[in-house]
């Protein structure tokens, strides 16, 4: 699964896909991104195609917010889709097929079970870019009042995160991008065929301190745990 991850500043974003925020407010890194909702503050960036077919960067609420839903909250958890459900689960049969998006960020947290308890650990790349998360976004309306949200699409993890947990967040490839955010493809076989677990060397791993605080966003939470640490 995905329930914490890093997200790229403004100019990390205007780097990879020449484009800007429709806010002109640019947006800094944040390092503990924590799916919320109705908390536009917490809102996340979020790569997709508009009406015309044009990139456009956006930002949107990260626990998607089915557009048939009776209130502008859910009790049920939304932030992560399953590969295996995606394209049938209620809740993204119709954002599969109309409303797919890139979440960007430089990589995530997940939480490894010991017999002592659990080592946290960063995924990443190795080179430190963009990692493209494959997302769903939809959009809901009641009246005047608008929530568009997102979802990350979780699958089947590779061999360098198989000792940590048995989910990761679906990576598009640059390649496949223009196809995935295509608005006019609902090919569902197709669509399905890009979710796949990505190249052993595309993603390291480090551990982390885990006593971090929920609240804490800052740079010393993807620092590497020290050695003397690590053997305690």
């Amino acid at each position: 699964m995905c329930g914490r991850y890093v997200s790229p500043d403004q100019a990390a974003i205007e780097r990879t896909w020449y484009i800007g925020g429709s806010n002109n407010t640019p947006f800094r890194e944040r390092y503990n991104v924590t799916p919320q909702q109705g908390n536009p503050a917490a809102y996340v960036p979020v790569i997709r195609n508009d009406a015309d077919g044009n990139l456009e960067l956006s930002m949107l609420q990260w626990w998607l917010l089915p557009y048939w839903s009776k209130e502008p909250r859910i009790k049920f958890t939304t932030f992560n889709a399953r590969t295996d459900t995606v394209a049938s689960a209620a809740s993204y049969r119709v954002p599969f097929r109309k409303r797919r998006c890139i979440i960007p960020a430089l990589g995530w947290f997940e939480w490894q079970m010991i017999p002592s308890g659990k080592m946290k650990w960063f995924l990443y790349r190795p080179d430190r870019e963009v990692v493209r998360f494959a997302g769903l976004w939809d959009r809901w309306h009641r009246g005047d009042d608008v929530v568009e949200s997102c979802t990350i699409v979780v699958g089947k993890v590779n061999k360098t995160m198989s000792h940590v947990h048995d989910r990761m967040p679906v990576i598009i490839k640059p390649e496949d991008e223009a196809f995935w955010l295509d608005r006019k493809i609902e090919a569902v076989p197709a669509l399905e065929s890009l979710l796949t677990s990505p190249p052993e060397d595309l993603i390291s791993a480090q551990l982390v301190r885990n006593e971090k605080r929920p609240s804490d966003d800052d740079p010393t939470l993807i620092d590497p745990l020290p050695q003397e640490l690590r053997d305690n």
